[in-house]
């Protein structure tokens, strides 16, 4: 009788347990921002990984690897048909991040940065207070009434308090999110002047008015957001044509000419070289300009930097009438409104996503950018307190993890997530 021939040993599928120690950091450290869910479930693969994933010198690393924030979602302000001539301020995810609260009735969104969200409450369906400062990550909300009663136009920013001190006092605004924070207020008035107002979060009270003289003495902030160039805040005032400049550092106001070559709407942000930036459509091409900041010389003239014809990018903007509708600081990304939807254009490569469908929002689109790491993920900072047993079994059932990865499987997919724009 024929020896039965023998049975081949089964190879056994390795587990990212059986890593080195070393190598995993390595591993972790290069998951997507864009895709937060993978830490969150990482950390629920076992202890150890889990006091890795929430140690601070390693979210410091993660986030400085990374550079700048992810777009975790975009806020639009949208008119309500039910009912009847109401409007929310709604939070619209673009990755599987998901805030306690998605819309903010009766409010606009009015400014969106280092981790914060800047709202005005029109009717007041929030409360008594005028702004309300919000951090989708932490859930925390801070009421404010405004400095004066606006008589004309007006707008508002939120910032890192930190961003006041020239070079940014330190911070480069990764992960700020829980810092100190400052909203600027600037309000113009019946006369022709124009007021500047620091809310400190630190101090709870709005610093004394810095006044200057618009120079044409015409009341017209507009209420688009604002930018954030250095220790600078730049905002644009639309019929006079020019754009307000108030500086943190020494407090005081000033006004600089809009691109002379282009009359639309269009948005103010940091420029990709350097100083700051301006971006206008005119027919279906999209043009940037770009001037320095902070000299003597007011009277810098711009430079036109990029014209992108918007009918030949990879993926095209289908639709008519379109016109800016906002930016991504440090993204290189402009977001483009038209009857067709909206729209991001990554101004490096050109790229084209579409972000909508529906094109009856208010002009703005806001993105929201940040770190949404597993220090956050329940609401409170891992690793919970001891003996918290069912919190942590309350957190591994709803992030489930992968257990069990094939390394190799594993690695080319993280390349492939690296490579990916």
């Amino acid at each position: 009788m024929a020896t039965p021939p023998p049975t081949p040993k089964r190879r056994r599928r390795r587990s990212l347990l059986d890593l080195d120690d070393d190598l995993i950091p390595e591993i972790l450290l290069r998951l997507s921002p864009y895709k937060p869910e993978c830490l969150i479930r990482c950390s629920a693969v076992c202890k150890p990984w889990r006091r890795l994933l929430t140690d601070p010198a390693f979210l410091r690393r993660y986030r400085e690897f990374h550079g700048a924030p992810p777009v975790l979602g975009v806020l639009l302000d949208l008119d309500l048909e039910h009912p009847r001539d109401y409007f929310v301020a709604r939070f619209f995810r673009t990755t599987s991040f998901r805030p306690r609260a998605i819309d903010h009735g009766g409010c606009y969104t009015r400014d969106a940065r280092h981790g914060r969200v800047l709202f005005s409450n029109v009717t007041g369906d929030e409360g008594e207070h005028d702004l309300l400062v919000w951090n989708p990550i932490t859930g925390e909300r801070w009421e404010l009434l405004m400095p004066v009663i606006p008589e004309m136009q007006w707008n508002v920013t939120v910032l890192c308090a930190a961003a006041a001190r020239e070079g940014g006092g330190g911070c480069d605004h990764l992960g700020c999110h829980s810092e100190p924070f400052l909203v600027a207020f600037v309000n113009s008035n019946g006369d022709g002047t124009t007021c500047a107002y620091v809310y400190s979060s630190e101090a709870a009270a709005w610093s004394d008015a810095a006044c200057a003289e618009h120079p044409n003495g015409i009341p017209d902030m507009d209420m688009e957001p604002c930018t954030l160039v250095g220790n600078r805040i730049y905002g644009l005032a639309a019929e006079s044509k020019t754009i307000v400049e108030y500086d943190l550092g020494c407090r005081k106001l000033a006004f600089i000419d809009r691109p002379s070559a282009y009359n639309g709407r269009g948005v103010l942000m940091p420029a990709m070289g350097g100083g700051l930036g301006f971006a206008g459509v005119q027919g279906s091409c999209l043009y940037l300009w770009s001037r320095e900041t902070g000299g003597p010389d007011r009277n810098v003239a711009w430079t036109q930097s990029k014209v992108l014809e918007l009918n030949t990018l990879r993926g095209q903007v289908p639709g008519k009438k379109p016109t800016t509708a906002g930016f991504a600081e440090g993204l290189g990304i402009i977001f483009v409104k038209t009857d067709a939807g909206i729209f991001a254009i990554n101004i490096k490569s050109g790229r084209v996503k579409k972000m909508s469908s529906r094109s009856t929002y208010n002009y703005s689109v806001i993105p929201y950018m940040g770190f949404y790491t597993p220090d956050h993920a329940t609401g409170s900072r891992w690793p919970p307190v001891a003996g918290s047993e069912e919190e942590e079994a309350r957190f591994i059932t709803h992030h489930p993890p992968l257990l069990v990865f094939d390394p190799v499987i594993l690695f080319v997919r993280l390349h492939s997530a690296i490579l990916k724009p």
